[in-house]
């Protein structure tokens, strides 16, 4: 199974799951035009794309929802909070939404999906622990803290891929107003590096082979910054030679990982 991810932070989100039986899209945050221009430039043919699950309803994960779903045909996955949302704000597509709930598995082609709820200001946000053939892929970005269940399904994945948002100096330095600074600092907003290392390092298991660092602010973290914080952490727990550590970017679809 091959991850790639086409891009990650305030400004756009999408992550592709592919194999040769086909693909699976998680959230849609950029344009119709520009996650598809995304797709092409990373070889991913749009007609194996099978389905698209959500996390949650904030534009910068369903911004082409309904004009990609509407074009390709596709069934979207959400739970009934967030598509609630979604139709209110005329982003559900024409076909509907297929509801899955909170703690429990369903699958799509060869793919099963474990959805778990993560503490973040929306409707119910949503992180995933996806299998196919044996292999297990974890995804928890937007979420304010870790708690014991987002450990708890985070534990024993051959990818991991975490949110490292800010750095807390450059985001209290910043110009940004008070109300949203505390808002990303608590319980319900993003984690830091520092966050999102100490994640690491209570879910690392032997199998993982692949680190992925997500939704790294543009103006709060840099992405050199986020990897030093994280290569520290690998190091100190004896990882770094072994786990490639990769940092998604905005702007650009990372090269595909393979599990």
């Amino acid at each position: 199974m091959g991850v790639t991810v086409l891009g990650s932070g305030s400004a756009g989100n999408a992550i592709v799951l592919h194999t040769a039986e086909g693909a699976l899209l998680v959230d849609a945050g950029f344009s119709a035009k520009e996650l598809r221009r995304r797709l092409l430039a990373a070889g991913i043919p749009e007609a194996s794309l099978r389905a698209i699950i959500i996390t949650h309803e904030h534009l910068d994960h369903v911004g082409a929802l309904r004009v990609l779903a509407n074009a390709l045909k596709l069934p979207v996955y959400v739970n009934r909070p967030t598509a609630a949302v979604l139709r209110d704000k005329g982003q559900a597509p024409e076909a509907g939404l297929q509801l899955f709930t909170a703690g429990t598995a369903f699958s799509i082609g060869g793919f099963t999906i474990e959805p778990f709820s993560i503490p973040h200001d929306a409707a119910d946000p949503m992180a995933f622990a996806i299998h196919w053939g044996g292999r297990k892929i974890g995804i928890a970005t937007d979420l304010g803290h870790a708690n014991p269940l987002v450990q708890h399904h985070l534990r024993e994945c051959d990818l991991l891929m975490v949110e490292s948002n800010h750095d807390p100096d450059m985001l209290w330095n910043s110009d940004r107003p008070l109300a949203l600074k505390q808002r990303i600092r608590g319980r319900n907003g993003h984690l830091s590096n520092d966050d999102c290392a100490k994640l690491v390092q209570q879910v690392l298991h032997a199998r993982t082979r692949h680190l992925v660092l997500a939704h790294a602010s543009r103006d709060c973290n840099r992405y050199d910054l986020a990897e030093s914080v994280l290569r520290t952490c690998l190091t100190g727990l004896g990882r770094a030679a072994d786990l490639t550590l990769a940092v998604a970017r905005q702007e650009t679809p990372l090269p595909p990982l393979w599990v």
